[in-house]
This record gives structure tokens, sequence and C-alpha cells, in this order.
């Protein structure tokens, strides 16, 4: 082990003394254009010794990491999978108490309109945490909601090579990257997103076209099975995919539909769990707008646990 890896794992056992669990440690990096970005970063108490795969969680408007962190509950499977998992926030300008967002292609945020690269900032991200941490460069993922489910979808257009796999949710290719969306090489698609999502609409469209552009900075995405489509067409699956009627656990008005492509290359898997009478929501936890304006969540599926396993069961 490093001395940077044994002083983080002793920053992480100090963080939250006397519990079962450490709080995710806290991190800066400066990136190429001299911006300061920070993350979080969880990892086992006591690895057991080889390369740890990474989970990225991206947040979504008015988010943090550490909203992230606290609420969606990966941090109970980082010791029982043996992962890393980080937190980053999107650019925050010095001096400013939100983020700009992250720049997922839509460009209407203020944070395409600053020229912030956050594609190069995932790289650098991994880069840093590879220095703290011994990672398997070959099983790192991104996953996100909303704002930050479209970025993780531009991570897999435009830095395949760095990913085995995305899990965008309640997110879907932004319309202007769309036409330039081929990825490198074939990778794994878990697209997690409500039919009746009124934010981010499930057959592509105007985001936010019913809240207050000043909450939302709207933009265009494609539908999310074309969006699940494009990365399909790319690992070479079969034309159309199978869907499958998951059973329902909880009746709550919602259905999950499974989307399945066969055939596809070097064995990765593209999967879509479209939720039927859902809305826009990270399952089975309530919107943060509320039911009302953004739809009904739904009891039928654990999104975080259906991601991580849909991660390291590749």
């Amino acid at each position: 082990m490093t001395r940077g890896a044994a002083l983080l794992l002793l920053l992480l056992a100090l963080a939250m003394p006397g519990t079962g669990r450490a709080a995710p440690a806290e991190f800066d990096l400066t990136t190429a254009d001299g911006r300061q970005r920070h993350y979080l970063l969880d990892v086992p108490r006591a690895p057991a010794g080889g390369p740890l795969p990474l989970v990225i969680v991206l947040h979504g408007t008015y988010g943090t990491g550490e909203k992230m962190a606290r609420h969606l509950g990966f941090g109970a499977y980082v010791e029982r999978m043996g992962i890393a998992v980080a937190y980053p926030d999107a650019y925050r300008e010095p001096g400013r108490r939100q983020t700009l967002r992250w720049n997922d292609g839509r460009g209407t945020l203020a944070s395409s309109e600053a020229g912030i690269d956050d594609v190069a900032f995932m790289r650098a991200l991994v880069d840093d945490i590879a220095r703290r941490v011994p990672l398997d460069r070959r099983r790192v993922f991104v996953t996100g909601a909303s704002n930050g489910g479209m970025m993780a979808w531009r991570v897999g257009c435009e830095a395949a090579d760095l990913v085995a796999a995305i899990a965008p949710v309640i997110g879907a290719v932004p319309k202007p990257i769309a036409g330039a969306c081929r990825p490198s090489r074939p990778i794994s698609v878990l697209a997690v997103n409500g039919v009746e999502d009124p934010i981010v609409p499930f057959a592509g469209g105007l985001v936010c076209a019913h809240v207050a552009k000043v909450f939302c900075e709207r933009g265009e995405v494609i539908a999310a099975p074309d969006s699940l489509a494009r990365f399909a067409a790319a690992a070479g699956c079969a034309a159309t995919p199978r869907d499958t009627p998951l059973p329902a656990t909880v009746d709550d008005g919602t259905r999950v539909r499974r989307s399945d492509y066969g055939g596809c290359a070097g064995g990765v898997r593209l999967r879509g769990l479209w939720i039927e009478g859902g809305g826009h929501a990270w399952p089975p936890l309530s919107s943060q707008l509320g039911e009302r304006k953004s739809g009904r969540s739904s009891g039928n599926l654990n999104a975080t646990e259906a991601i991580l396993r849909f991660f390291l069961d590749l």
C-alpha cells in the first residue's frame, strides 16, 4: 500500500470514531485549466488488498456530492462489495454558494458558457483518486441523477475509454451532442427513467418545459430509449431490444419494464429500466421537488442496488 493510500485510510478511520462506517473523506484537486474542484471519497475500512472498483456518483441541479453520499445509500455497499465511491461536485466559482451544474452538453447551462470541461475533470478525478488508493482501472463506473445523469451519458459518449459502464438515472443524451455521440469502444449501459417524467421527458424534447427557467436551464434531450440505442449500435447489438415486465412488489401505481439488447460485442450489456407511471425521482426515494411537480417515485425498484449489481456483475 502506498503512503497516500495509508494516509487516506487513517483519515477515514478518524472521521467517525466509534462507528461502524467512516464518513467519506474530502479532497480538492486543481485541473489543467487552473480550477479547483472538490470531491468526497468513500473506501472500505479494511480493503481486501487488491485494486478497488470505482463508482463515481454525479449530483443533479442544486445538488452536491455530500447530498448524494447522505441520501442514496451507496455507503452501505462499500464494505460489503469492496468498492470505492466518489462524489464530486460540479464546478463552483470562488465565493459562490451554488455550483454551475455539470456541463452535460445541453449548451444552455452556465457551465457551458464558462467553458467548464467536465469530461476532462472526470479524467483528472480518476487520476487523482488512483494516486490515493489502488484502483482497478478496468472497472471505473459513472452514475448520476438528472443533470448528473445527462453528464454520465456525456462521459459515455466522449470518454468510453475511461469507463467500463455508465448508469444514468432520469437523464438522456442532450440533443446538441447526440449526433456526435459515437463511443470509442463498446461499454455497458444501465439507463433508469420514469416514463411519465415531466422534467426530463422520456420521449425527448425540452427539459423542464413546465418549470420556471430560473430553477432549470432547460435545453433539449433525445428520447431515453434512443439514448440507449446509440450505445447498442456502437456495441453491435441486435437492432431491437427485448422487453420484459418485472413483477411488482409494491402497489404504488408504477411498474418496471426491463429492456435488454442481445448480441452485443465484447460481453457488454445494454439495459433500460423504464418505470411506467414513474416520474423524475431516484427510486425508491421521493423527488426533491415533490410528487406534484416531479411525478411518482417507484417502490418497485432500488436504483442504487440495481446499479451496483449491474456494474459489478460485468
